[in-house]
Order: structure tokens, then sequence, then C-alpha cells
């Protein structure tokens, strides 16, 4: 055949053969069933090294742009322990333990992570854990816009092997079974063990990211509960425990946080005069210039039961949250509406102060009202 008087007619009739061609060979071979599909069959190789190509280039193109927070925070590793305990290691197994040989039958099995972090970079950690992976069982977080909590989970599976050792104290595990009256109305589910985050009867919270319930209003935490099982309140930590509750049982752990004594808290270091001025000045007064309210207006526990408490309340938890306002991802309440508001109307020096003022007061009570405005 001249290929050079070929009529490109005739050369894209046969193009176009040979693709009907090869989608009648794919079709012929997808409805034969010829491929073994079974988990107890590898992948033939070339479909290995295909799927590995994709799935690496795909997560490599996608993490490039992610920036990468300070991860030596040991709150932000100790939450993130606490949720990979919840979460993750049903498949994945604890730091040191063998993958249970139950989930070692899935194709392909879950990954050893002890290691993770000599193979891969934090921002492959952190949207491989945001996003999950299409066809491995990897699930995505269960709340995206709550890229905290992931930052957290990638904290601590970045420390890895280091902390595998101290995996019982980070993640809580040492802490469930002692004084858990909470464990008695919501089961012994990995994610409902409360006692293992929040505080029980001889201890605080697991960690300054993680808030204090103890004596807080029952109300506001009834609420709390309901609007994590709605996913009003966005948490990938929180929506699934909620939503595991029923409704007497939300009550219940709403009624026993509520009337918990609160444990004695070890004093942060004490903010600078300076700045513990600045802060106490928004929490009492607030910043009528920027239509910032006086926080103690509504958290000084005389006013609505539904709003929470807030003196003592930890710092780190604080800023969190007031961040989390500012980002958008708290407003599916009316009430998280408001805080919105007020969130975006403060910048982040003043999220500094008013979080070190208010964390460093006596849980539940203000002080009294300071002699010097905001910002002077």
């Amino acid at each position: 055949m001249d290929l050079k008087n070929l009529h490109w007619t005739t050369a894209a009739t046969i193009c176009a053969l040979a693709a009907g061609l090869l989608a009648a060979a794919g079709a012929v071979f997808v409805w034969s069933g010829v491929y073994n599909v079974a988990a107890s069959r590898d992948h033939l190789r070339i479909t290995t090294w295909l799927l590995e190509a994709i799935r690496e280039r795909s997560i490599a193109v996608r993490s490039y742009t992610v920036q990468v927070p300070d991860l030596d925070d040991e709150g932000m590793i100790r939450l993130g322990a606490g949720h990979f305990e919840g979460g993750c290691a049903l498949c994945h197994s604890r730091p040191g333990d063998e993958i249970n040989a139950i989930v070692q039958g899935m194709l392909p099995p879950p990954p050893d992570l002890k290691a993770v972090a000599k193979h891969r970079p934090p921002e492959e950690i952190f949207w491989i854990v945001k996003h999950g992976l299409k066809y491995t069982g990897m699930p995505a977080w269960p709340s995206l816009g709550r890229d905290d909590e992931v930052w957290a989970m990638t904290a601590f599976l970045s420390s890895l092997p280091d902390a595998t050792n101290d995996y019982t104290n980070l993640s809580g595990i040492s802490r469930s079974n002692v004084g858990n009256s909470a464990g008695e109305f919501v089961g012994d589910h990995p994610l409902t063990q409360c006692a293992r985050c929040h505080e029980n009867e001889p201890n605080g919270t697991n960690g300054d990211r993680i808030p204090r319930l103890a004596g807080q209003n029952e109300a506001y935490l009834l609420r709390s509960l309901h609007e994590y099982a709605q996913e009003i309140r966005p948490s990938g930590a929180m929506e699934p425990v909620s939503g595991l509750l029923d409704n007497n049982e939300r009550r219940k752990l709403a009624s026993y946080y509520s009337a918990l004594r609160p444990a004695v808290k070890e004093k942060p270091a004490a903010p600078g005069p300076e700045q513990l001025r600045r802060g106490q000045s928004i929490a009492l007064r607030g910043i009528p210039q920027q239509q910032v309210p006086a926080c103690m207006s509504c958290h000084a526990g005389r006013r609505s039961p539904h709003f929470p408490l807030m003196a003592g309340q930890h710092a780190d938890y604080i800023k969190t949250q007031l961040h989390l306002w500012q980002q958008g991802g708290r407003r599916g309440s009316a009430y998280g509406r408001i805080m919105a508001a007020v969130a975006e109307a403060l910048d982040p020096a003043q999220i500094e102060d008013v979080a070190a003022y208010l964390g460093s007061q006596t849980y539940g009570l203000a002080a009294p009202a300071p002699t010097a405005e905001a910002g002077q």
C-alpha cells in the first residue's frame, strides 16, 4: 500500500475500523467474565503496575500545592493518635501490632503505617487521609471541611515510628477504662469510648486540643451531640460517634458530663501581662469598632444554657474553633452563624489574645472587668 497516496478518508476509515475492533474486543473481554476479580487472586502484573502508576501520579499531582503547617505540636499528635484509634486501627492495626489476618485478605491489603513517613511526605499523607483512595477500601475523611482534624492525623502518622512505643498514652487507651461511667450507657465500640479523649472522674482531657466538657452546660452538650449526628456541625471524629447514639444515650451523656466535676487542670504558662490585658478586654468588653461583642456577654453561664462556658477552656481548642469559624466550617446552625460573624471580625493576633486570656481563667468563671480597652 502506497501510504503517500492514501486518501485521508481511507485512513480515517481504517482508524475507525481499528477502534471499533478494539471496542468490540474490550466488550467481549468484559462480558466474558474471564478476568478474575476475586480478592484471593492477585491482579495481572500489568494491571497492578497500571493501577499503582495512576494512583501515585494522582496523589503527587493533587498534593503538590498543599501547604504543610508545623506538625511537631504534641497536642496535635495526641489528637491524631486518638482519631487513629477510633477510626483507623480497625484496618491498619495499632502501631507495632500485626495487621489483622482477616483484613489482610483485602486486595490491596491496608498498608502497615508504622513507617509511612519514610515513604511519603506530609502533604501526600494529608491528601490521602482527607480524600481516601478509590478501589482500595480507604475512605475519605467523614467531614471534608475539617482540615484541622486531618492535619492532626497527619502529624501523628508523620511522627511514626518514633511514637509507636507511646501509642497507648497518646491515643488515650490507658485512660479509657478508668472511671468511665459514660461507658455504661454508650457501649464499648472504639468510637464511643468517650474517656479516651474527654474527661473521666480522675482525668482531664487527653490534650489541649480536646474541649473540656466536665461541668459544661447540659443543654449545650445535648445540642452539640444532635448537631453532630445530623451533620450540622462538622467533625470527622464526632459525626460518626454521635451518629451511633440514640436520643436517650445522647441525653445521658450530656447529663453525665454536665454533672461531672472538672479535673484539676495543670496551669498553662501564664500569658504575658500585655497579652492578658488585651485578651481580657476582648472577653469582657468586646471590640465595638470591629462589631465584636464581649465573649462573656453570652459565655459566662448567666445567659442561655445553649451557650458553652468558655472561661478555663483550653486555649488551643478555642483558637482552633475560631479559625474554623473564620473558614466557614461551622455555619450549619443558627448558633454557628452567630459565632462565624464574630470570628470573622477578629484578626489572628486578637484570636491569640482572647484564647490565651480565657484559657488562663478559672474554669467557668470570669475575672472582674478591666480598665483598658482592647488594642490600647
